[in-house]
């Protein structure tokens, strides 16, 4: 014989297996509404077009506010403001500078 399983091992088996009866039991529904491929279809076309229909308003109350906010900066001669300009942490290029590597070649010439 094998050693003893867990309690809770034996407890998830039979509960799976509980769920499994359920789940054969559900197949057999002989009193259950049916529905057609015509009315699925037209549940997801509609819900489609909702989504749509949502999306289009979002969009069109985000462009009226865009547009108030930009015809009333104009109206009251607000200049838009300008970005600040950084300045880079990076060195810029100074184009070929032979000198540098000309006393590197000294210096390794003398070994």
């Amino acid at each position: 014989m094998g050693p003893p399983a867990p309690p809770i091992l034996c407890a998830l088996v039979a509960l799976a297996w509980a769920l499994l009866g359920c789940v054969n039991a559900q197949r057999d529904c002989t009193g259950c509404p049916q529905l057609s491929g015509g009315l699925i279809a037209g549940l997801v076309l509609g819900d489609l077009l909702l989504t749509l229909l949502i999306a289009l308003a979002v969009y069109c109350l985000a462009s009226k506010i865009h547009h108030r906010r930009r015809a009333l900066e104009t109206s009251q001669g607000e200049a838009k403001p300008q970005p600040l300009e950084m300045e880079s942490p990076y060195q810029e290029l100074q184009g070929q500078r032979l000198d540098i590597y000309s006393d590197l070649k000294k210096a390794g010439a003398n070994y």
